[in-house]
């Protein structure tokens, strides 16, 4: 299975996760909407943290 199909299969199983979860809970399924400072695109995963300047 490519990155790409695990990464899709990972996104549907935090779908149904979040529906079950909140499922009699109309208002909290529609403010589940992330942060924008938690939509950061393309960043490579790093297993050695990186000192903070």
């Amino acid at each position: 299975m490519g990155q790409e199909a695990k990464v899709l299969q990972l996104f549907k199983t935090l779908h149904r996760t979040r529906q079950q979860v909140f499922k009699n809970d109309a208002r909290a399924l529609e403010e589940l909407v992330p942060r924008k400072d938690l939509l950061i695109e393309n960043v490579p995963y790093c297993d050695v943290p990186t000192p903070k300047q």
